[in-house]
């Protein structure tokens, strides 16, 4: 990631995991309203904080999105803080792709929110327009890892190039979770059934439910994972 701020890469993956918790909350419904802002000021180190939001993208969104609730403006205004002050990087770079999915998604998303961003400075330069997708690898081991990369981009009112992949891969999909879990990779099976569950009530995957009670016994001390995990199961109920 490319930053006009230095960082400490423990920092931000703290600061990330400790964001991640709060969503997870609000998600389940076990905690008051989501308050990005909130977050963000309980913190000591403001610029993790904002890299956090980065590395997270649009589900930094996720509990507005499926409550339905508005985006407050305080939030917005982090959310804008953190692009302009954490740059996607240059078109050159070989993840310029890859970010400019994930900034599509972030656009998208403020955009259900009521929140126009796509003149934003600091988004991937394609964000908001129409992305020509990579490669689409042939192998389901290789597939994985891209899915795994963009799980931001599986929230409902989003529909991508990986979505309409995974819808035509269930079969790589369920590989792909079932060799992270043998792995012990507990973020990406998490983010696999997550796309797994993003559209499950038109095609249904057995595997979905002893994979979520799985990940949420052994991952439960893992916030990232676990907040893959409770977007899967909003997901699978067919919420939003």
């Amino acid at each position: 990631m490319i930053s006009n701020h230095e960082t400490v890469p423990g920092a931000v993956e703290s600061a990330a995991q400790a964001l991640a918790a709060e969503l997870v909350l609000a998600i389940r419904g076990t905690a008051d309203p989501f308050s990005l802002h909130r977050g963000v000021a309980a913190r000591t180190e403001p610029v993790p904080a904002l890299a956090a939001i980065r590395v997270l993208g649009a589900d930094v969104l996720s509990a507005h999105l499926l409550a339905g609730h508005e985006l407050p403006a305080a939030d917005a205004e982090l959310v804008h803080a953190a692009v302009g002050a954490f740059p996607a990087p240059p078109a050159a770079d070989p993840d310029s792709a890859l970010w400019a999915l994930r900034d599509g998604a972030l656009t998208a998303t403020l955009a259900e929110l009521g929140v126009a961003a796509h003149d934003w400075p600091g988004l991937a330069v394609r964000a908001g327009a129409a992305v020509e997708p990579a490669a689409e690898p042939e192998h389901w081991a290789a597939w994985s890892v891209e899915l795994v990369r963009c799980s931001s981009l599986a929230l409902p009112p989003l529909d991508s190039p990986p979505r309409e992949q995974a819808r035509r891969r269930r079969l790589d999909l369920t590989r792909g979770l079932t060799r992270s879990l043998l792995r012990r990779d507990y973020l990406s099976a998490a983010r696999l059934a997550r796309w797994l569950a993003l559209d499950h009530e038109r095609q249904p995957e057995p595997l979905l439910a002893p994979a979520l009670d799985h990940l949420d016994h052994l991952a439960g001390d893992q916030p990232r994972a676990m907040l893959e995990a409770a977007l899967a199961r909003r997901l699978a109920r067919g919420e939003r």
